[in-house]
């Protein structure tokens, strides 16, 4: 008994005595009932006396068992009750254990979803550098081709010009093109009077949009052998006001479609004796200044006056060298501009002076431009006759030439 320790089992073991006990006195009742009855004999009686003798022997044995049982009772009620209070000691150390070992778990977990956040983190970034070093390649790998068409043109260029400076310099020796400066052409050429020139700034503009074509019902009341339209980063001045005027332009033009890539001798716009409509624009808006003609032949600017050139002048003239702008790269125009101020690329230069007006082609000028008030075109035809209805071609004819004195003026 010293070894049963669970409450439950003692209990039920209590339960089995009681209900044994309760077979034993019922057994001494019938006992007893039996022994109240007579007998009929003697062997009877005698039968009746030993069992009688036996079941007090076994009432005792039963109530000595009885008392034991009782104390064994009492004796498991102690250590039930003593059991109770060690289970409620162990139980309060496993659930200590319990506590440190889920604490362990959730440290463990804490733990593991930190490491995985990481990860998580770590793939991340890893991703970002693996696009970033996908870009990075990519334009690496345009910028290798860039590299190696800018240097297949560079070649052409150089080929190119090898052929501009060959045919240059021949032309140079046999005496056919000039080396001048604008302000000697101003000097030592002769143009007509310019007593009732206006200037400029009192000529009214006609469109003030720079990429504003000439209509083409005005282009077709111009009698003369075409129009002009010049801008004025290629065009300058006399100082005396617009009789005189000189024309920039690059000698040599690259044209990128042609044989993947082509110098070619640029054609003036007006040949030696020619006479053309000049529309002139001024930064401001589209002028027309009058008919104009060729003076003779073309020159170069000198290499000390190319290189005094302005960076607007010198971007016009970059632009007026290469065809479809569109097909070559920002890096290959400013090279066709240092290329300019290097003197690896000639300026040429020729002369125009005015030598009549035409009062229709400016009157339609005006009556087609569509963003100009009535009010203004009204005004301007007005001013155009009172200032030109006495002009034509012939009275400029008979004006005798003289020489200008007065140096020159950019447009």
């Amino acid at each position: 008994m010293d070894n049963v320790m669970d409450p439950e089992l003692a209990a039920e073991m209590v339960k089995l005595l009681g209900q044994e006990l309760k077979v034993v006195r019922s057994q001494l009742r019938e006992a007893e009932q039996r022994t109240g009855t007579p007998a009929s004999d003697a062997m009877s009686t005698g039968l009746q006396s030993q069992r009688e003798e036996a079941l007090r022997a076994e009432i005792f044995a039963l109530k000595a068992e009885n008392s034991s049982l009782r104390a064994n009772i009492s004796s498991l009620q102690d250590q039930t009750t003593n059991v109770s209070v060690k289970m409620e000691g162990d139980h309060s150390g496993l659930v200590a254990q319990y506590s440190a070992s889920m604490d362990a778990i959730q440290k463990e977990l804490a733990d593991a979803i930190r490491d995985k956040n990481l990860a998580t983190l770590d793939k991340e970034k890893a991703d970002e550098q693996l696009q970033e070093l996908s870009s990075v390649r990519e334009k690496y790998r345009k910028l290798k081709a860039s590299k190696r068409e800018c240097q297949e043109v560079i070649d052409e260029l150089r080929s190119q010009l090898e052929l501009c400076i060959e045919e240059r310099e021949k032309s140079a020796s046999e005496g056919k093109v000039l080396k001048s400066d604008p302000a000697s052409f101003f000097r030592n050429t002769e143009y007509p009077d310019v007593g009732d020139q206006p200037n400029s700034s009192d000529i009214p503009v006609y469109s003030p949009t720079l990429s504003m074509g000439i209509p083409r019902t005005a282009r077709s009341h111009c009698r003369c052998d075409g129009t002009l339209r010049l801008e004025k980063d290629v065009f300058m001045f006399a100082r005396a006001g617009i009789a005189l005027g000189l024309i920039f332009r690059p000698m040599y033009q690259y044209n990128p479609q042609k044989n993947n890539g082509a110098w070619g001798r640029l054609r003036p716009d007006i040949e030696p004796g020619q006479k053309k409509d000049l529309c002139y624009y001024d930064g401001h808006g589209w002028k027309y200044l009058g008919t104009y003609e060729r003076t003779g032949e073309s020159f170069l600017l000198s290499p000390d006056h190319t290189k005094k050139l302005s960076f607007p002048r010198v971007e016009a003239l970059a632009k007026e060298t290469v065809l479809f702008r569109d097909l070559v790269s920002p890096s290959q125009m400013r090279m066709v501009e240092k290329m300019f101020w290097e003197g690896l690329l000639q300026v040429e230069m020729f002369g125009i002076r005015r030598v009549a007006y035409d009062q229709e082609f400016a009157r339609q000028l005006f009556e087609r431009r569509k963003d100009l008030p009535k009010s203004v075109k009204d005004a301007t035809s007005t001013s155009i006759k009172r200032k030109r209805g006495d002009e034509t071609d012939e009275t400029h004819e008979d004006r005798q030439p003289k020489a200008s004195k007065s140096g020159t003026k950019e447009g």
